[in-house]
């Protein structure tokens, strides 16, 4: 665990907010960003809250404005660059000695009472998404140690996919109980290499993410895409754990949410060679958001609509519906109701 020491800028808040990145950072400005960071870390007990170094992690992590801090090294930092598919890039890295606070934080009232008290983090989270407080916020506090009955470090992978899956959790309880949506709606975006292309259906709540790793890209060196698929049903069970899958679970939901209404959902994310080095999870979830802010393209029948994906997506049409759960229920369930 550790705190991200920023360059001395007009701008520090910048650096750990992807929401502002997307749509204006290209890749190489991300990886150059984030590799500009000195991460100070050391190693702690999961359940260790005693130490000063814990309460300083705490302290920055709960503060809704960079603090200034004073960090002493046990060695010069170096660089250890981590690229990964769910975490934002790191570059340099050192091992503290010590840290400390320099001014005070600002952090929410709420929030500063919920780290004393001792309720499930699961109730917690829920509670500061609704506040209004931004997921990448509340992503740092409970990795920290901030939140649940027992308070204890939370690594970053998992905090991630904790936090998507129980705010996600929360809105599909709401969201299965609204009107089906009327229309077939397909919406479409790319940024930094990846292509995401999603299918809004009429029907009660179900949702799919198709992942294409298309030929030459990062994980596929190979002639051949990979395709790799998660699907929940109406029962909102999952039939695998991805953190991809619920980030894009979380920023679909929050979609149907504003609309009063549920859907089956495909989402065919197609990730490209010019995706060299993964920067983390935050842009499946700010993708999947802004594609939600352009106009959609309506079809009026489903022949229509699976002849428009094929136009969206590199990927066959025939792959994809080879491939789909939903597509799969969807086109039995349009037989069975042309025959009777």
């Amino acid at each position: 665990m550790g705190v991200n020491l920023t360059p001395y800028d007009d701008k520090p808040g910048f650096y750990e907010n992807p929401r502002e990145w997307w749509g204006k950072l290209n890749l190489y400005d991300i990886i150059r960003l984030r590799t500009s960071i000195i991460f100070s870390n050391k190693r702690l007990s999961v359940k260790s809250m005693d130490e000063k170094i814990a309460e300083a992690i705490l302290e920055a992590a709960a503060s809704t404005k960079p603090v200034y801090s004073e960090v002493y090294f046990r060695k010069p930092p170096k660089p250890r660059p981590i690229i990964d598919t769910q975490l934002k890039p790191v570059g340099i890295q050192g091992e503290v000695e010590k840290i400390s606070i320099t001014e005070n934080p600002k952090v929410p009232r709420r929030v500063d009472q919920l780290i004393q008290e001792r309720i499930p983090a699961r109730d917690a989270v829920i509670e500061l998404y609704i506040s209004g407080l931004d997921v990448y916020y509340i992503q740092r506090i409970f990795s920290a140690a901030g939140l649940g009955v027992r308070k204890k470090f939370v690594p970053t992978r998992w905090t991630i996919t904790a936090v998507d899956k129980i705010i996600s959790q929360h809105i599909f309880r709401r969201v299965k109980h609204y009107k089906e949506y009327p229309t077939y709606e397909i919406y479409h975006t790319s940024y930094i290499g990846n292509r995401y292309t999603i299918f809004i259906i009429p029907g009660t709540w179900s949702i799919e993410m198709i992942e294409v790793w298309l030929p030459h890209s990062v994980w596929v060196p190979g002639s051949k895409p990979y395709i790799y698929t998660v699907h929940e049903l109406e029962d909102g069970k999952p039939n695998d754990e991805d953190g991809g899958y619920y980030a894009i679970r979380l920023s679909v939901l929050e979609f149907l949410d504003k609309q009063k209404r549920q859907a089956k959902v495909i989402v065919v994310r197609e990730i490209t060679p010019e995706y060299f080095a993964p920067v983390g999870s935050w842009q499946i979830r700010e993708s999947i958001r802004n594609a939600f802010k352009q106009r959609p393209e309506k079809p009026g029948s489903l022949e229509e609509a699976l002849a428009i994906l094929a136009r969206k997506t590199i990927l066959s049409l025939e792959e994809i519906v080879k491939n789909s759960k939903l597509l799969d229920i969807v086109q039995r369930q349009k037989m069975i109701t042309e025959f009777f």
